[in-house]
C-alpha cells in the first residue's frame, strides 16, 4: 500500500491523458515553429540554419541521440522527460528549417500542431465515446485535412505537401501504435510514485517522440538494405 495514501492524486483516465499528450505534442511543434522563426528574423542564428552539412551533423544527433535515450526511457524522471522534450523539438525545428526554409518548416509543423489540438478537443468532448481505433483515425483525417486546406491556401509547393503528409502520418500512427503502451507507462507512474496527470503526459509525448525516431531509423536502414541488394545484382 502506497503511504500516505489518503493525499494520492485521483485516478488519471485515459481520455484526459490523450489530451494533455496531445497538447504537449502541440506545444513542441509550436516551440519548433519559434526555433523557424529565429532563423528568419535573426542574422547571427541565421547562418546556423543553412543548409548543407549541418543537415547531416543534425540527422546523425537526432537519429542516434534518439536512440541511446529510447534504451534508457524508464530511467528518466519528469523534469529530464520535459527537458528532452523540448531539445528534440528544436532540433526537429532546425532540421526542417534548413530542409524547407522557414515558410515551409512553419507550415508542416503547423499542420502537425492543428492536428495535435483538434485531437485534443475531440478526446476532451468525445471521451469514451469513440473507439481507439476510431479517435486514431479521426486524428490522421484532421492532419491530412488541414494538410489540404492550409496548403491550397498558401499555395505550397509539392516539397512543403510531401513534408505535412508525412509528418501527419509519422505522428498519427506512431501515436495510435503507442497507445495502450502510454496508459500502461502512467498506470505504472501512478503506482510507484506521486504523480500528475501532467508527469504522465510528458512522458507520454516523449514516447511518441523516441518511437518516431526510431521508425524513421528503421526505415531508413531498409531503404539503404533495398538499395544495396538492388546494387549487387
Amino acid at each position: 500500500m502506497k503511504p500516505f495514501g489518503w493525499l494520492s492524486p485521483p485516478q488519471i483516465k485515459p481520455t484526459e491523458l490523450m489530451v494533455n499528450v496531445c497538447l504537449w505534442l502541440a506545444a513542441g511543434m509550436a516551440l519548433g515553429i519559434g526555433v523557424a522563426w529565429l532563423a528568419l528574423h535573426i542574422p547571427v542564428v541565421r547562418e546556423w540554419f543553412a543548409p548543407g552539412p549541418v543537415i547531416a551533423v543534425l540527422m546523425i544527433i537526432l537519429f542516434g541521440g534518439g536512440i541511446i535515450l529510447h534504451t534508457l526511457f524508464e530511467r528518466y524522471s519528469t523534469p529530464v522527460a520535459l527537458c528532452l522534450l523540448i531539445v528534440l523539438n528544436l532540433l526537429t525545428g532546425w532540421l526542417l528549417t534548413c530542409i524547407f526554409s522557414w515558410p515551409g518548416a512553419a507550415l508542416i509543423l503547423g499542420v502537425t500542431s492543428g492536428m495535435f489540438l483538434v485531437s485534443a478537443v475531440i478526446a476532451h468532448y468525445a471521451g469514451s465515446r469513440i473507439g481507439g481505433g476510431g479517435y486514431y483515425l479521426l486524428m490522421v483525417l484532421a492532419g491530412l485535412g488541414l494538410t489540404v486546406l492550409v496548403s491550397i491556401a498558401l499555395h505550397s509547393g509539392p516539397p512543403e505537401w510531401v513534408g505535412c503528409v508525412v509528418m501527419v502520418l509519422l505522428f498519427g500512427l506512431t501515436a495510435a501504435g503507442n497507445s495502450s503502451r502510454l496508459r500502461l507507462s502512467a498506470r505504472e507512474l501512478y503506482m510507484q510514485e506521486f504523480t500528475t496527470v501532467q508527469a504522465c503526459a510528458i512522458h507520454g509525448a516523449l514516447r511518441v517522440w523516441l518511437n518516431i525516431v526510431n521508425l524513421v531509423f528503421e526505415l531508413l536502414r531498409l531503404v539503404i538494405y533495398i538499395i544495396d541488394s538492388f546494387r549487387f545484382r
